[in-house]
């Protein structure tokens, strides 16, 4: 299952508008660093080249997925480009059903318990928690009691700081976009900063979760 991948480093990437020109080198960094998946949103620009490229070059080692996904045409885009999971920011029925259909996880975007049952029946692979930092690690813990069988991912918000929280809350994985992709370290090239900045997030979230 995709989500066995997600969670085997609880980090998920998220690559958002970043430059195309660049963005093999971020890829690099970032699998360098220790991650198992990550995510291209579809707004970016050139999404499609971003996954096919990503995957091709680090497809054994990691898993490339397609953010942003906000109708149809944009998962068909998706899939088509290689796309290895699915990410929306809202839980849409129409879509979900036909990521299914097209045998590719998805993990819609949801904000109440009513609609985290609701993706599952519609055959999601997990969910995202989504802008998790207006809910917090405490909401995740709660939830998880009755509803231990829903692996979720935590995204919109996060730091350095709070990621593991949510890890030891009980989140199966932590997203990230601006927070791990700072915009310095991109702008000067920095590759190897970005390599050690995502050590210390995998760090942070793999201690915690092995802990926990």
């Amino acid at each position: 299952m995709v989500i066995e991948q997600l969670t085997e480093a609880p980090l998920v990437p998220i690559l958002r508008k970043v430059p195309y020109d660049k963005s093999t080198a971020i890829v690099k960094a970032l699998v360098d660093g220790g991650v198992t998946s990550i995510e291209v949103t579809m707004e970016s620009d050139r999404a499609e080249e971003i996954i096919a490229e990503a995957i091709q070059t680090h497809g054994n080692r990691v898993l490339v997925g397609a953010g942003t996904v906000l109708n149809i045409e944009d998962c068909r885009r998706a899939i088509e480009a290689g796309a290895q999971f699915i990410v929306t920011p809202a839980l849409d029925e129409e879509v979900t059903a036909y990521a299914v259909e097209q045998n590719v996880p998805i993990i819609p975007g949801v904000f109440t318990p009513a609609e985290m049952m609701r993706a599952m029946k519609l055959g999601a692979e997990a969910i995202k928690l989504f802008p998790a930092s207006v809910l917090g690690p405490a909401f995740i813990k709660d939830v998880k009691g009755p509803l231990s069988h829903i692996p979720i991912m935590t995204t919109g918000g996060i730091t350095l700081e709070t990621a593991a929280d949510y890890i030891k809350a009980g989140a199966a994985a932590v997203g990230t976009g601006s927070a791990l992709l700072k915009k310095d370290l991109i702008a000067s090239n920095d590759w190897e900063g970005l390599k050690k900045e995502t050590e210390k997030w995998i760090q942070a979230v793999t201690i915690h979760k092995v802990a926990g």
